[in-house]
């Protein structure tokens, strides 16, 4: 019985000893990171003094003073590094930490070399913030490697943080949830080893500050068609985002780099279903959006319309060619639109219905994270730039902006009266067959009173004929 004992207390022992060591690995594993504080004092360039904490307000009086040079934003990049493990860090400056708690969600960057900050190619990279100091955090470049080259270029175009009420206002046609506010960077950091030393340099850039006025969809309904009649629909969906541009004047647009996420969703309605929307994973799309770029949309069926945009519009332009065509747009995106310059439409979708005796069932698409990238385009003085952008990330709010019914009006109206022609022609016929011994009838009479003259002139000159001639 004892050695019994004795095994199972060793047993236990050697059970706790284990559980442990393995409590230890993993909250090393999890803590392995070094701290901000720490990192930013091996530059010996480094003062803490040079950034000292600030309140909102003071960050509000400096920004509108006519001094642009003491402008401060909510986050600023200090520092950048490279680790062993070929993972990047991003160092930032709070000034308001004590008042409000601002967390970086993203940057937008491109790692090739560029001279002047133009003719990059922005990615998305999301942050994660691993440690905190008063007014400095250390952030994680997520799914980021460090590469190979030996001269490595980080050209940060923008910093993203939360939606936050107490300083942001609500951009039109977006959910403010999950919503990120682009503040801009443009540093151009190289990293290189001279004498086996890391080396830092950086150097600043232009950037293009874009405001987002307004993003949503119109949908677009099919024509006439025989799902229709059985309780099936299709719709396609056109998603644009309207902004201005403050600090230029831009006569024309060439072409423009955009980011978003879609996913898929699904509903079920009927006997025993939640009627919950149900949701696939998320995909981040790039694209390039040019000024030939020409999108339409017919949803087929009887006569069904066809409806035609340009990916890069004005926004005066973009909203006379949607009324033209009869598309119903709310009164909200009406004025978004009048209060804009510029217009991308750039994504389509689909939405389905499908109906059943039990139930319906719905498929759509999910569109967030919307931003522009990179803009390329000539001023009123003749001058091309090609920038990168620093705008919110917006999400939609799915709710339709705009409505197209799908059907030709004036196609259905010349359809219908043909129609009406033939029907009536008809109706005549049958009309004319069921009276046909009256109409007779009257045909005689018609036909009498207008030989009447004919017959008495003719009675008239034959008595007055010509006496023959007698040999």
């Amino acid at each position: 019985m004892k050695k019994i004992f004795k095994f199972l207390t060793l047993l236990i022992y050697v059970l706790i000893c284990f559980t442990i060591l393995n409590s230890n690995i993993v909250f090393a594993e999890e803590n392995n990171y070094t701290d901000v504080l720490d990192d930013l004092r091996k530059d010996e360039t480094f003062n803490v003094g040079d950034y000292p904490t600030m309140t909102l307000e003071y960050i509000n009086t400096i920004n509108t003073d006519s001094d642009l040079t003491n402008d401060q934003s909510h986050l600023e990049i200090i520092q950048i590094a490279e680790s062993s493990s070929k993972e990047l860090y991003i160092y930032v400056y709070q000034p308001c930490d004590n008042e409000i708690d601002l967390t970086a969600t993203s940057i937008s960057l491109s790692c090739e070399y560029s001279s002047d900050g133009q003719n990059l190619r922005p990615i998305i990279y999301d942050l994660e913030l691993i440690s905190t100091y008063e007014v400095f955090d250390k952030y994680l470049v997520k799914d980021f490697v460090v590469s190979d080259e030996v001269y490595r270029y980080y050209n940060i175009i923008a910093i993203y943080r939360e939606f936050n009420s107490t300083i942001d206002t609500e951009i039109g046609g977006s959910d403010t949830e999950g919503t990120e506010i682009g503040i801009t960077v443009g540093q151009q950091w190289c990293c290189y080893y001279f004498n086996d030393k890391l080396v830092y340099e950086m150097g600043t850039f232009e950037t293009l500050e874009v405001k987002v006025k307004s993003t949503g969809n119109f949908d677009f309904s099919s024509g006439i068609t025989f799902g229709n009649l059985v309780g099936s629909f299709n719709w396609g969906t056109s998603w644009f985002i309207a902004f201005d541009v403050e600090d230029y004047v831009i006569k024309h647009i060439y072409d423009a780099d955009l980011s978003y996420k879609v996913r898929d969703m699904t509903q079920s309605v009927g006997l025993g279903l939640s009627g919950e929307w149900e949701y696939g994973e998320w995909s981040t799309k790039y694209i390039t959006l040019t000024d030939t770029d020409i999108v339409s949309y017919n949803g087929g069926g009887l006569f069904s319309k066809e409806y035609t945009w340009n990916r890069i519009s004005s926004a005066e332009n973009f909203l006379s060619n949607a009324e033209l065509q009869d598309i119903t747009i709310s009164d909200e995106c009406i004025t978004a639109l009048q209060n804009s310059q510029w217009v991308f439409a750039f994504a389509e979708t689909e939405i389905e219905c499908v109906s059943s005796l039990y139930s319906t069932v719905t498929y759509k698409s999910d569109i967030e994270d919307v931003t522009i990238l990179r803009i390329h385009f000539i001023d009123v003085n003749n001058k091309i730039y090609d920038l990168g952008v620093v705008s919110d990330r917006v999400n939609p709010d799915n709710v339709s902006d705009g409505f197209g019914s799908g059907i030709d009006i004036d196609e259905l109206q010349e359809w219908f009266e043909k129609l009406m022609m033939i029907v009536g022609l008809i109706g005549l016929l049958v009309l004319l067959g069921f009276f046909s011994p009256i109409l007779n009838f009257i045909i005689k009479v018609f036909t009498f009173i207008l030989l009447m003259p004919i017959k008495f002139f003719k009675w008239l000159f034959n008595g007055q004929k010509k006496p023959k001639n007698r040999l």
